[in-house]
């Protein structure tokens, strides 16, 4: 992030900052290599440092961990309690942070080709088939060709269908609904969450106008197909 980008950032509050830490957070622990923000966090009367690892909204308690010389190092602080948070490790999450002012750009590395689209979504069909003893086809619907941030965005949502459709199958009526009413599923790119389902197939929007953040979670995109079934 440069001087210039920084000059476009928003004041936040200290628990929008938390919640734009788990969000930050969520995204890097399904990494291979994932890069927790790294985190000082000043309460009335002392401060602590470490690795930001998780937020439970219900205890109201933020969880930093460390680790040195091999020996792991917890430290769980009341959310009442802290009177300021400052954080580094998070250049790319710059987008997060401005509320969609700043548009998100992708690492070309994180950039599939259509091919390998496809080659995805063929590896989820058959998971799904295994998972729900069903064939259900799925299709990325577009016009054109998709630019590289919508081929982005369409990797990121195979990987939500993944999650979605893995927790519809755990559900045993969850699994036996979709299974009666569902044989196709098409996604598509747009400025809402949506979705819809006529003879068979459920077709699903996606919001990407403030980018990853504006995306349904897993348990947000099942309620909407299960609304459908």
């Amino acid at each position: 992030m440069d001087f210039k980008t920084m000059l476009q950032l928003p004041v936040l509050g200290t628990n929008e900052v938390i919640n734009i830490l788990q969000e930050i957070a969520d995204i890097e622990r399904k990494e291979d290599r994932p890069r927790m923000p790294k985190v000082t966090i000043c309460t009335h009367g002392d401060s602590a440092s470490g690795f930001f690892v998780n937020y439970d909204s219900e205890k109201k308690v933020v969880l930093l961990c460390d680790i040195y010389d091999r020996d792991a190092q917890f430290q769980y602080i009341e959310v009442h309690a802290i009177s300021s948070i400052s954080f580094s490790n998070v250049n790319k999450y710059g987008y997060l942070l401005s509320d969609g002012k700043i548009l998100f750009t992708p690492d070309p590395s994180e950039i599939p080709t259509v091919l390998q689209l496809k080659k995805d979504i063929n590896a989820l069909e058959l998971e799904v088939k295994a998972a729900l003893d069903k064939e259900i086809a799925i299709g990325y619907k577009f016009d054109g060709t998709p630019e590289d941030l919508d081929k982005f965005y369409a990797s990121k949502i195979i990987v939500l269908l993944k999650e979605t459709l893995s927790n519809i199958a755990a559900d045993n009526l969850a699994k036996a609904a979709f299974s009666e009413s569902i044989s196709k599923i098409e996604f598509s790119l747009g400025t809402e969450n949506k979705s819809s389902l006529e003879k068979g197939v459920v077709s699903l929007t996606i919001d990407t106008s403030k980018g990853l953040k504006s995306f349904p979670k897993a348990k947000g995109l099942q309620a909407q197909i299960e609304k459908q079934l």
